[in-house]
């Protein structure tokens, strides 16, 4: 757990670095911009602009609720925590999220990829909210963790991303997997983690409990 969260603050500090290029536009500086020398403009670049201001903002918040989450002294922090999380990303991150995603670099499929992602988050946490008021705590943090997970794949995306220019296996066709992989996957292990410690829990209830013997 330590070196993987050392693992995303790297690439979150690795993401923020970048920033430097971008305000202003450095054409030359940024790898991203580069491509985009003659389409970045317009509704494109406003949405860029709004995307990646408040991209930090999400991760930050969805890391306070993911620690804040079940103790009592934080609830009410947790609460507004949460409302301005959803906001954010219904209102902020989901519109800008699909302007940018159709220009995304290697073509459509890594733009599919990462429409798909910006909706499962947007679904994501607001199924976190409805179990929140409905006072369905379990399954409240379980769509909590989901959309976590979701939450952090642009860091993900950033460490597969740096793995491939270290080895120099950078490509478009990387690219594209990448657009998925950096979420399914990590999602896909949340998945069969949780499963495999509920059914751990489940057997040991069943060990505890004198009905079985």
């Amino acid at each position: 757990m330590v070196a993987m969260a050392v693992l995303l603050v790297k690439g979150l500090i690795g993401i923020l670095m970048e920033y430097r290029w971008y305000f202003p536009a450095d054409y030359d500086a940024s790898a991203f911009l580069s491509g985009r020398r003659y389409t970045f403009f317009g509704t494109y670049r406003t949405a860029f602009y709004v995307h990646i201001l408040s991209g930090p903002i999400v991760v930050v918040l969805g890391t306070l609720l993911m620690l804040s989450g079940g103790r009592k002294r934080f609830a009410k922090q947790h609460r507004r925590l949460g409302k301005s999380l959803l906001v954010i990303i219904i209102a902020v991150m989901l519109p800008s999220g699909l302007i940018i995603a159709r220009m995304a670099y290697a073509g459509p499929i890594a733009a599919v990829g990462f429409v798909f992602l910006t909706v499962a988050t947007a679904v994501g946490v607001s199924v976190t909210a409805y179990y929140a008021r409905a006072r369905k705590f379990q399954l409240h943090q379980r769509w909590a963790s989901r959309s976590f997970v979701l939450l952090i794949s642009p860091l993900v995306l950033r460490l597969i991303s740096g793995v491939a220019i270290v080895t120099q296996t950078e490509s478009e066709a990387l690219y594209r997997a990448n657009a998925w992989v950096s979420w399914l996957i990590p999602l896909a292990i949340y998945e069969m983690v949780w499963r495999w410690k509920r059914g751990g829990s489940k057997k040991v209830a069943n060990r505890s409990d004198p009905r079985q013997t």
